[in-house]
Formats: structure tokens, C-alpha cells, sequence
């Protein structure tokens, strides 16, 4: 077995031998069934049951966030069984922690079994995704950072805020909604078509967030901030195909340039700019090395291994330029820096960031969740920066209902 209780602090998860009262205790409508609380490697844990309907001769396995992605050479672990006294349908039983806050997908295979380059290949890997789905039975959806639905796994103890259970919803929508892509490629000077879309509520805007990777955060129905927080206006900037993604993202004048186009065509107030993954590292650069005007940025797993010696793992170019002392904080600008438990390689990294940061004199806050590379947990870090932002920028929803009364 790969996961062993004794990791269990470092890996999130564990096989539990299936036992036939798995299916009688039940955290919340639908699957998966959430059983008793455990103590693993000194983490508050639960007992998970995932089930699936068994068809004959065919498989079903479980795709855990950044869980399973590091493991698939052992993938057999995360394969459904059938358990005792339940022929008609398979499960997995596993430990998970209690604040977990997680996307998953199954992928059901044929009786011909896996592709033998599934476990080694990525190319392979890649393709057996694109097989994934979310889990049915789950009525709590995200958008995964493929663009792919998933569903959510939330334990109990995590603190979840972002509507899951219909990311279509009106509510899910801002109530005014404008492309601004071609105002924001005519400031740039160049013909490149993308989407960016500005959401604005029904109050007047007073403070801006700017994201980076746009598409995702309008399939996880981003609009909805501008209904938590009335007076937010959110400006999503769609990333493109994956290397243009990474070209722009990991250039910090490019990046500074857009970021600039969009303020004069959209910004309004205080503006706030936040990223994940080459967004994360996008947004972090935006706060030191540009003069643009922002106030706060939000890097959430950011890859700062980037420029460095091996892809994803260690310390990059922005990490060493601060180390020696070429970059540093900006005055009056606020960096948060959010990174998952379970991105083993990325959060020793950004813990080292945070750190160096303070020292440098910087105004920076440090998150952690019990989480991996994953928009599940992404959504709920962001919802906490806007909650700790400065509240005078937003209106209070009293002050808008007196505003359209």
C-alpha cells in the first residue's frame, strides 16, 4: 500500500478495510457517505464510503485531487470494490481529514482493464482524464482547472462558503455582465481575441478583483461575489491555450501591461488582483515588480518554482531575486499567499516566500488548507481575502438596500 497511516499528515488519505455498516452513517444528502471520526498520524479524520452502482465486469475509480494525480502508478488503491453484504454495488472506504475541502471525479473502465501507460505515461494519464466525470450522486459540483466538471468533497469540520449545488443558477450570475475583451486588446495594441468580462452588481462599484484564468472562475459562477459583496466589481481575463497561458502568465512585463490596460479601462476603486498556479506566480509578480496600482494580491498556490532547476519543484527566478535582494515589497500593496497541505513540492516554497516577505518588511498574510492544486479550496481562499479586505470599499448589504430603496 502507498498510503500508510504513518503519512497520513503528509499524504490526506488512506484504504480503510470496508465493513458492512459503512453505509449507514451519513454526513449529508447524497454520496459520499461521511462515518465516524478517526485520529491518523495526529490528524482529525473521517471514515469516507464512495459507491457505485456495480455493472458487470466494469470498474470504477476514484480521481481525488491531486491525490490520486501523484500516485498513479499505484491507481489500483483508488479502484472501487465490491464489499461485504453488497453485491450490488462497489465502494471505496478510505480515511480523509475532517477539514478537507477537495474536487474528485470517476472514470468507470471497460472489462479490458486500464492501458498499460496510464500508471507512467503522462500522455496517457491525460487521456484517461478526459474519460472523468463528476460523481452523480453528489449534488455539489466545481469546475476543476482542466474546465471539467467535478464534484466537491467538503468534511466536516471545513468552513465552505461558495454555492456548489448549481454553478448555472441565476444567482450565480453578476446582474450586469460586459465583455471588455477588444477595448482591452485595443489598449494593448495587438488583434489578440480573448474574453475579458467585467461583472458588476446593481450598486455602483467601489473597489475591483481582477482574475487571471477567467474561464474557470465563470464556470464556477463568479458572478455570485458580486452579490455577496455589493459594490464589488470582478474582471475575469480568460488565459487561452495552455502554453500562450504559460508564456503571458510567467511574464511579468506582459502581465504588468495588462494588468495595467485593465485598470484604465475597468478598474474602480481599490483593486485587488488574484491568481492561482502560473496565475498565483502572475498576480505575485504584479505586486512586486510593476508599478501597477493595486492594493491587495491574492497568490494562491503560486509557482514559484518557475525559471528554477526542475519543473515544479524548488525555488525559481522570482524566489532568488529576492533572496538577493533585487525585487522587493512595494509600499501599501498587501500579499496574501494561500497553498495546500497536500502540495507537497509547492508549500514549503511558499511558506519560504511568506517568510522571506515579512522580513523584507512586507505586509503578508500566509493560508494553508487541507487541500491540494485545487480550484475546490481556491474558491473558499478567495471568499476569505474578500472577507478580510478592507469592508469600507463595499458597500454592506444594508446600505444597498437603503441605496435602492
Amino acid at each position: 500500500m502507498v498510503f500508510e497511516q504513518a503519512s497520513f499528515s503528509r499524504t490526506g488519505f488512506c484504504l480503510l478495510r470496508p465493513e458492512a455498516s459503512d453505509g449507514i452513517y451519513r454526513y449529508a444528502d447524497g454520496l459520499p457517505i461521511v462515518g465516524p471520526r478517526l485520529m491518523i498520524d495526529g490528524v482529525d479524520a473521517v471514515r469516507v464510503t464512495f459507491q457505485w452502482g456495480a455493472q458487470a465486469a466494469a470498474h470504477c475509480y476514484v480521481i481525488l485531487n491531486t491525490i490520486t494525480d501523484r500516485a498513479r502508478e499505484h491507481l489500483d488503491e483508488f479502484c472501487m470494490s465490491i464489499g461485504p453484504g453488497r453485491a450490488d454495488a462497489r465502494s471505496l472506504v478510505c480515511a480523509l481529514p475532517a477539514d478537507a475541502i477537495l474536487s474528485y471525479q470517476t472514470v468507470i473502465v471497460g472489462p479490458w482493464g486500464l492501458e498499460p501507460g496510464v500508471r507512467t505515461e503522462m500522455g496517457e494519464w491525460i487521456r484517461f482524464l478526459e474519460d472523468a466525470g463528476p460523481d452523480e450522486s453528489n449534488p455539489l459540483r466545481v469546475v476543476n482547472g482542466r474546465g471539467a466538471a467535478a464534484s466537491l468533497f467538503v468534511g466536516p469540520d471545513a468552513r465552505v462558503v461558495w454555492p456548489s449545488e448549481d454553478l448555472a443558477a441565476p444567482q450565480m450570475c453578476a446582474p450586469r455582465e460586459r465583455e471588455i475583451g477588444a477595448a482591452i486588446s485595443a489598449r494593448l495594441g495587438h488583434t489578440r481575441r480573448r474574453r475579458v468580462v467585467m461583472h458588476d452588481g446593481e450598486a455602483d462599484p467601489t473597489c475591483t478583483l481582477i482574475l487571471f484564468d477567467g474561464e474557470i472562475w465563470r464556470g464556477n459562477g463568479v458572478g455570485w461575489l458580486t452579490r455577496r459583496y455589493p459594490g464589488l466589481r470582478v474582471v475575469t481575463i480568460d488565459a487561452g491555450e495552455l502554453d500562450e497561458r504559460e508564456a503571458e502568465l510567467t511574464d511579468a512585463d506582459r502581465v504588468g501591461a495588462l494588468l495595467q490596460a485593465v485598470c484604465d479601462e475597468a478598474g474602480a476603486g481599490p483593486v485587488m488582483v488574484a491568481g492561482q498556479s502560473y496565475g498565483g506566480l502572475a498576480a505575485l509578480e504584479a505586486g512586486l515588480r510593476s508599478d501597477v496600482p493595486v492594493d491587495e494580491i491574492v497568490a494562491q498556490s503560486p509557482s514559484l518554482w518557475w525559471g528554477g532547476a526542475q519543473r515544479g519543484v524548488g525555488e525559481g527566478t522570482l524566489m532568488g531575486d529576492l533572496r538577493v535582494g533585487s525585487v522587493s515589497p512595494r509600499q501599501g500593496v498587501r500579499l496574501r499567499l494561500q497553498v495546500g497541505t497536500l502540495e507537497e513540492t509547492m508549500r514549503p516554497v511558499v511558506d519560504g516566500c511568506a517568510e522571506l516577505l515579512r522580513r523584507q518588511g512586507a505586509d503578508v498574510e500566509l493560508d494553508h488548507y487541507r487541500s491540494g492544486h485545487d480550484v475546490a479550496w481556491w474558491r473558499e481562499g478567495l471568499v476569505r481575502a474578500l472577507d478580510e479586505w478592507e469592508p469600507s470599499h463595499m458597500l454592506t448589504r444594508n446600505e444597498t438596500a437603503q441605496v435602492n430603496a
